[in-house]
Parts: structure tokens; C-alpha cells; sequence
């Protein structure tokens, strides 16, 4: 009697397998094989196959989230949901300091670049993203245009954050006008003022 045989591994995932396990869209997903962050070839009839040990590093590196914070305590349900994506800890902290400071019951989740951050807006559908805009990997302006344009999931409030100029944010494409920008150092009033505005929209 022959043992067995355990199940093999796949040697390739389609760009629609991706996109379920990560939540964004196929579009999004051909992106990241274009830019060289998946790597992948395509069949004899033209169908797109990603390397599964690149699919599987992608998943691995991108997609958690740095932290999620627990819920609030007494078993109550967030009335919202934040999502904060800046590749800098110090001001990751800071941002989180104010959001827990104006939306005492928002959960926060936390990303370090534009990556992470879409894969876990698709996942978890934040309600509000504050991002930075110059981030390694993937900017700020990069992700906004995915969450714009190809995304099935888009928050209902986008701030974006940086210490570049106006003018240097122009030369980059520039934030689109239903996306609020607050220069670094974020004004704490500035901020939860756009926040409170927002929650009260959603109720």
C-alpha cells in the first residue's frame, strides 16, 4: 500500500487570487507586478501567473498591520474606525495621541507605508486615514490615487500630513481637493476639529 503523497504548493497565484487574499483590487495588484514588487509571467494564452514564494513574502511583509488597538474597554463597539499610515514611529505615536485624544472610542490601526495601508483598507474598511506623504515603498499621493481610482473600499475622510511645501506637494501631483491637508507639525485643534466633523458625517 503506497503512502500518501501530502499536497504540493502552488508554484502560482492569478492577480484575482491576490487581490481576494489582500483585499484591493486586480488593477492594483497589476501595479505592484508592473513596479517590480511581485513577480510574476504571463502564459501562453496571456494570463498573468504572480511566483507564489513572491506572493507569499508580499503577504508575510505587507500584509499585517504594525498594530491595531484593542477595543475599547466595557465591550463597547468603536463608533469608528482610524487608520494612520506614516513611516516614522515618533509621529505615528503623535497622530495616535491625537485621534485617541478627539475619538475617545475609535479603534486605531496603525501602517508604516502605502503598501500596508491599502492592503489593510481593503481588509478592514477604516472610516478615516490620516497618511503622510512622503513614505518609502509607497507614498501618500501614490496610495490616495489607488484609493481614488482603483480601490473597491475608500474612506469617507482622507488627511494627508507633511512637511513638504505646497508648492513641492504641487510638483508632485498635488492632493486632491475632497482630501484634507495639514502641514507638519499638525495643528492638534486643526486636526480634531476635521475629525469631529467627520464623525459627526457618519452618524
Amino acid at each position: 500500500m503506497t503512502e500518501p503523497t501530502a499536497p504540493q504548493p502552488l508554484a502560482s497565484y492569478s492577480t484575482a487570487d491576490v487581490a481576494r487574499r489582500l483585499g484591493v483590487s486586480v488593477p492594483t495588484v497589476q501595479r505592484w507586478v508592473d513596479s517590480g514588487h511581485l513577480k510574476a509571467w504571463k502564459t501562453v494564452g496571456g494570463h498573468r501567473r504572480i511566483d507564489a514564494q513572491s506572493a507569499e513574502d508580499f503577504f508575510r511583509s505587507h500584509g499585517q498591520l504594525l498594530r491595531e488597538a484593542p477595543e475599547p474597554a466595557g465591550g463597547i463597539t468603536p463608533s469608528l474606525r482610524v487608520m494612520i499610515v506614516d513611516d516614522n514611529p515618533d509621529d505615528r505615536d503623535l497622530l495616535s495621541a491625537m485621534v485617541e485624544s478627539a475619538l475617545p472610542q475609535a479603534a486605531i490601526s496603525l501602517a508604516e507605508n502605502g503598501f500596508q495601508a491599502l492592503v489593510a483598507i481593503g481588509q478592514a474598511a477604516p472610516d478615516i486615514v490620516i497618511t503622510d506623504i512622503t513614505m518609502p515603498h509607497m507614498d501618500g499621493l501614490e496610495m490616495i490615487r489607488h484609493l481614488s481610482t482603483q480601490s473597491t473600499v475608500r474612506p469617507r475622510l482622507i488627511v494627508a500630513v507633511s512637511s513638504r511645501t505646497p508648492a513641492q506637494i504641487r510638483k508632485l501631483g498635488g492632493v486632491p481637493p475632497d482630501v484634507t491637508f495639514l502641514p507638519k507639525p499638525v495643528d492638534p485643534l486643526r486636526l480634531t476639529q476635521a475629525l469631529r466633523d467627520a464623525a459627526q458625517s457618519l452618524e
